[in-house]
């Protein structure tokens, strides 16, 4: 997870004068060209459960052992669990819970990835080849947040078409995804949502013929989404509740309008994930399958972080999953983080992110069940 700065976060001006209050019948037709328009609609058929996961960071110094954690997951009736390396203790730890598991190569294995496919085989036949039969492994993803870092990015698609030239050899390439996660610092500009595009230092160079890598390939595109530190950045810009998924049945819901689509939001979410995707077409390339890679809400943080606090972190996490139900485009998500994680260096915040405490014990109560 990377802090941006408060300009790459900031808001246009556009979006303190576009948010009013509306109840939803106010909300205008959304008919013409539209951008992302799943993003915003939602629905009528529930039968359909999102696909929501945890990410498995180990930043923590009483955190309990990878033979606990898939008991811990279960509890939290999760079934998708994402990893920030390739540790084989943790993937055996998930053999034959029906748990699936999305790992990852460290940034410094990136350089010799991308000119070594012997490499990338060793990789495969050492980490995956064991246990695939047993831990349904379904992504590996190539660093973490290493686009806009000129010594990884110029490597990175290299890297990835090494792994899955070594997937492919052992004939696990349709059931083992490569791609690669993205901090949204990738975007030079975010709003409005439709006229979002990638910064050009890695517009083209990087980011377009990675997404044509991962369209070939049947992969998605990995995004971290955190509207917690987009509000943090942008305040008073944007109103807490808009960022914490207002309530559905509240008599005066905010909205913000596209200028240029007419398309109407009322969540910081979803103008994100539109955000990319209008960043996609902008390099001419076709829509391609989003998997937030990570998204949460800390409940704690740096004196006046108000909104960093317990129930603040229970309401977006509960109303992400309610709001994840009604999509009718359902993305999948990795909440972060499964634990609190007192080790990471930093702002105080980056250690508050977990739903669990690092001794295992819940901090609140979340359903993630289907609604009856």
């Amino acid at each position: 997870m990377i802090h941006m700065t408060t300009m790459q976060y900031a808001f246009s001006i556009l979006l303190v004068f576009s948010i009013s209050m509306a109840s939803c019948s106010m909300i205008p037709s959304l008919g013409g060209p539209q951008i992302g328009l799943n993003y915003g609609q939602y629905s009528s058929n529930l039968e359909d459960s999102p696909v929501i996961g945890i990410n498995y960071g180990r930043y923590g110094s009483n955190l309990p052992q990878p033979e606990a954690i898939p008991s811990l997951v279960n509890s939290l009736s999760i079934k998708h669990v994402k990893t920030f390396d390739l540790d084989p203790r943790i993937t055996k730890s998930f053999a034959n819970t029906g748990i699936t598991l999305s790992l990852c190569i460290p940034n410094d294995k990136i350089p010799s990835l991308a000119t070594n496919l012997s490499e990338a085989e060793s990789i495969i036949r050492n980490f995956i080849l064991p246990y695939h039969k047993n831990t349904i492994i379904t992504t590996i993803s190539i660093g973490n947040e290493v686009s806009l870092l000129p010594q990884f990015s110029s490597h990175l698609v290299s890297a990835m078409v090494n792994v899955h030239k070594a997937i492919k050899r052992y004939r696990l390439h349709k059931k083992i995804k490569v791609s690669t996660t993205h901090s949204l610092a990738i975007l030079s500009r975010r709003f409005p949502p439709s006229t979002a595009i990638f910064h050009q230092s890695i517009g083209d160079s990087v980011l377009k013929p990675l997404i044509r890598f991962l369209q070939r390939t049947n992969s998605p595109l990995m995004v971290n989404v955190y509207p917690y530190l987009a509000y943090k950045q942008s305040f008073p810009s944007i109103p807490l509740d808009f960022a914490l998924f207002q309530p559905m049945n509240s008599p005066k819901r905010r909205r913000y309008i596209d200028p240029y689509t007419g398309v109407a939001y009322t969540n910081l979410f979803d103008i994100m994930l539109d955000s990319v995707d209008s960043a996609v077409k902008s390099l001419g390339l076709p829509k391609i399958p989003v998997v937030v890679s990570e998204i949460g809400w800390p409940s704690s943080g740096d004196p006046g972080e108000t909104a960093a606090n317990l129930e603040n972190a229970r309401v977006f996490n509960q109303r992400l999953v309610e709001h994840l139900r009604r999509r009718w485009n359902k993305v999948p998500v990795y909440i972060f983080a499964l634990f609190d994680e007192d080790q990471k260096t930093g702002a105080a915040v980056e250690k508050h992110w977990g739903l669990l405490y690092g001794n295992g014990s819940r901090k609140y109560d979340l359903n993630f069940s289907p609604s009856i």
